[in-house]
C-alpha cells in the first residue's frame, strides 16, 4: 500500500498513479502541483452554507454569492469580461407563475385536480390562453429522419392537442437520444406538425422526476430570458397550453383507450413508432401572471498571446444558482446546492486561479463563466451564448463543470460530449497523463448530455464538453458505485440534502480541476481550433 494524496491504494492502482505522475513530469505541467483541495472545500463551504438560503435567482442571497465569487476574481488578479467593464453581464429574466385557482384542465368535461393530476405551464404571451381540441397521442413526439423513426408518420395533428412521453426511443445513441428528449425540440417538432396544445408525461417506468418535486417547483414559476427587444424567443407561442400529466394518472387521460395506450408503450419500448387518435378532447385553460427579474452571468477573463488566436474564446462554464426554498424534506426546507453546484463553481475558481498563477501565456483567451438560471433551463449560459459581450463572439469552445461527482477518488471518467468533436482526442490525451481511463456513459436514461449548461454551447455550435466521474474504484473500496451514485439522485439529488454534511473527497475534486484545466491547457495552445467530428450529429445541425 502506498499513499497519494492522502488517499491508500493498491499496488496495482498506485502503478497506475505512478506512471500518470511520471508522464505529468516529462509534459511539464508543474503547476498541478498547487491545485488545492482546501480551496475547492472553502468556497464550498461558503456558496452551500443555509444562509445564502439556496441562491434561487432573483433572490437577494444570489447576489451575495455573487459578490463572493467577484472578490475571489478580483483576488486572482482576472479581468473583467463584460461589455460594461466589469465582471456582470446583465441576464434579464420573465418569470411566469400560473394562477392555480383561475387555470383547469378537463378532459371529456371531466375536469382533473391541479397538483395530484396535473400542473399547467404558464404561457409567456398572454395573461389568459385557451384552447379546446381533439387529442392525439404521438409516441415520444420524436420526428427523426436521420434514424428512420417518425411517430408522426401518418397521423394529422394539425389544430389538436398532442400527448407525448418525455422520453425518446431507446436504440438511439445516448447523446442524440438525450436530443431527442428536450421540450425544445419536442415543441419545435409538434408546431411544424401544426399541433397547439401539448400534453407530456414522464415513462411509467422513469423516476428521473418525483412528481411532488416536479409540482414544488411550479411555485416559483417558468423563467425565460428577453431580448433586447423585450421578447421571449424560447416561449414557442404557438402552443397556447401546455399540460404536464402525473404518470400515475394515466387512465384519467386515456379512459377507454388505455389498452391502446398500454400497446402502444410495449411497441414504443421496443423502438417502434406507435401513435393513435383518443377520438375525445380536452380543454386548458391557463392563466399567467408576469413579472420582470434581472439577474446576471459574471465573466472574467485571461487574454491569450498569440496576436491572431487571442480573438478565439475557450470559455469555462458553472452555474451559481440553485433551487432556494422548496417542500419540506427531513426537517429542511432549504435547498442549499452544495454538488449542485457550489462544486462546479469552486473548480472553476481553482482552475482560473491555476492558470493565473502559472504565468503561462497561452495562445487563445480564456473566458470564465460563472453563469444564472440553470436550474430554469441553461437559461444564463444560453443567453451568453446568444449575447457574448463585445469583441468575445468567436466563441471555440466550452467546458462545463456541473455536480461532477466526488464521493470517492477518481479513475476513471465519464466526458459527455467528447465523442462529436477533436475535443476527444484532448480528453484522451489528458487522462493518459493523469493515468485517468474514460468510461461510456452509464445511464443513457438520465439524458445527461443535455441537462447541462455545456448543452447551451452545443446548441449554438459550439464543440462542448462536460465531465463527471465513473464508478470504477480502488480494491479497497467495497461500495457499489455505481449503484451508490445513483441512489444518491434519488435521496440527495434537488432535495436539502445536497448540503455540505455529505462525504466528499475533496482530493477528487482535485482531479476534477486537473483534468478539466488540462484539456483546456491543450486548446488554448492548439494552433487549430476545437472541430466537429465529420458528419457528427450536433455538428451537422450547428451547420444549419
Amino acid at each position: 500500500m502506498k499513499l497519494f494524496n492522502g488517499i491508500l491504494f493498491a499496488g496495482s492502482i498506485c502503478l497506475t498513479l505512478t506512471s500518470g505522475l511520471n508522464v505529468l513530469a516529462q509534459k511539464g505541467h508543474p503547476e498541478l502541483n498547487s491545485i488545492d483541495p482546501n480551496k475547492i472545500e472553502g468556497h464550498m463551504t461558503f456558496l452551500a452554507d443555509d444562509l445564502l438560503k439556496g441562491r434561487a435567482v432573483g433572490s437577494e442571497e444570489f447576489e451575495i454569492a455573487s459578490v463572493y465569487v467577484q472578490s475571489q476574481l478580483l483576488s486572482m488578479g482576472l479581468k473583467p469580461a463584460s461589455s460594461n467593464g466589469t465582471f456582470k453581464q446583465e441576464v434579464p429574466f420573465k418569470q411566469a407563475t400560473v394562477d392555480t385557482e383561475k387555470s383547469y384542465f378537463t378532459v371529456n368535461n371531466q375536469p382533473l385536480v391541479w397538483a395530484e393530476d396535473f400542473i399547467i405551464s404558464p404561457y409567456f404571451e398572454a395573461e389568459v390562453s385557451e384552447i379546446e381540441a381533439e387529442m392525439v397521442f404521438v409516441g415520444f413526439g420524436v420526428s427523426a429522419p436521420d434514424f428512420k423513426y417518425d411517430d408522426y408518420a401518418g397521423i394529422d395533428v394539425k389544430n389538436k392537442i398532442v400527448i407525448y412521453i418525455n422520453d425518446a426511443p431507446a436504440f438511439l445513441p445516448s447523446n442524440e437520444k438525450a436530443y431527442f428528449t428536450t421540450g425544445n425540440v419536442k415543441y419545435e417538432t409538434a408546431i411544424a406538425k401544426g399541433a397547439i396544445g401539448v400534453i407530456n408525461f414522464m415513462h411509467p417506468e422513469n423516476n428521473r422526476r418525483p412528481w411532488l418535486g416536479t409540482v414544488s417547483r411550479t411555485r416559483n414559476g417558468r423563467f425565460l430570458w428577453t431580448n433586447p427587444e423585450g421578447k421571449t424567443p424560447a416561449s414557442f407561442p404557438e402552443i397556447k397550453a401546455a399540460v404536464t400529466l402525473n404518470n400515475e394518472k394515466l387512465t384519467k387521460l386515456f379512459g377507454d383507450k388505455l389498452d391502446s395506450f398500454e400497446k402502444a408503450l410495449k411497441s414504443l419500448d421496443e423502438g417502434k413508432s406507435s401513435s393513435f387518435e383518443l377520438n375525445t378532447s380536452a380543454k386548458i385553460h391557463v392563466e399567467t401572471k408576469s413579472k420582470t427579474v434581472i439577474s446576471h452571468n459574471l465573466l472574467a477573463e485571461i487574454e491569450g498571446s498569440d496576436p491572431k488566436l487571442k480573438n478565439e474564446y475557450l470559455v469555462y462554464a458553472a452555474h451559481l444558482d440553485h433551487l432556494g426554498f422548496g417542500r419540506t424534506i427531513n426537517g429542511d426546507s432549504i435547498y442549499n446546492g452544495a454538488h449542485d453546484n457550489a462544486s462546479g463553481v469552486a473548480i472553476l475558481l481553482e482552475i482560473a486561479r491555476t492558470f493565473k498563477e502559472s504565468k503561462i501565456n497561452h495562445k487563445r483567451s480564456v473566458l470564465f463563466a460563472i453563469v444564472t438560471g440553470e436550474e430554469s433551463g441553461l437559461l444564463g449560459s444560453d443567453y451568453l451564448a446568444n449575447y457574448p459581450p463585445e469583441g468575445k463572439e468567436n466563441m471555440v469552445a466550452n467546458i462545463s463543470m456541473d455536480m461532477p461527482f466526488f464521493f470517492h477518488p477518481i479513475l476513471d471518467i465519464v466526458p459527455y460530449g467528447a465523442a462529436h468533436s477533436s475535443l476527444g482526442k484532448k480528453t484522451e490525451m489528458a487522462t493518459k497523463i493523469l493515468g485517468l481511463e474514460i468510461s461510456p456513459d452509464p445511464f443513457p436514461q438520465q439524458v445527461i448530455f443535455i441537462r447541462s449548461d455545456h448543452y447551451s454551447f452545443v446548441r449554438k455550435g459550439i464543440p462542448a464538453l462536460f465531465i463527471k466521474s465513473g464508478f470504477k474504484t480502488i480494491p479497497e473500496d467495497t461500495v457499489d458505485r455505481s449503484v451508490s451514485d445513483l441512489k444518491w439522485r434519488s435521496t440527495h439529488y434537488h432535495t436539502p440534502q445536497d448540503d455540505m454534511n455529505q462525504d466528499f473527497d475533496f482530493n477528487a475534486a482535485a482531479t476534477h480541476v486537473k483534468i478539466n484545466y488540462l484539456i483546456g491547457k491543450m486548446v488554448l495552445d492548439d494552433a487549430t481550433k476545437p472541430t466537429w467530428n465529420s458528419g457528427d450529429f450536433f455538428g451537422n445541425r450547428a451547420k444549419q
